[in-house]
């Protein structure tokens, strides 16, 4: 069993990509440590933005098939701004657990 609380310390990236791996799995966003991992064949859950938006997992990845995607579905705002939704927002943590759960499963049996 492992902490509930998120622990900082600092890595090169040779040291992240010695750490990434060795995980079981890795969760993040359209974001070059999920690439990382990626490369390395990490199993992957991926948490995307709106649709619509030019970073999709048909164009970004990851491509392992495998691999599972989550977005929220959503039109990408015109712009950024402040009053722009978030584009995470309506990924629920459950999907998220679900997508994780998932994902152990097709890589670890």
């Amino acid at each position: 069993a492992g902490s509930r609380d998120a622990h900082y310390f600092p890595s090169t990236l040779v040291q992240f990509i010695a750490l990434v791996r060795r995980a079981r799995l890795f969760l993040a966003g359209d974001t070059g440590p999920l690439h990382l991992a990626a490369a390395v064949s990490t199993p992957l859950v991926a948490i995307f933005g709106a649709a619509g938006s030019p970073n999709t997992p048909k164009r970004n990845g990851p491509f392992f098939p495998g691999d599972i995607t989550l977005s929220n579905g959503r039109p990408a705002p015109s712009a950024r701004s402040p009053k722009a939704p978030h584009y995470i927002e309506g990924v629920t943590v459950d999907a998220v657990l679900t997508a994780i759960r998932e994902r152990l499963e097709r890589a670890h049996g």
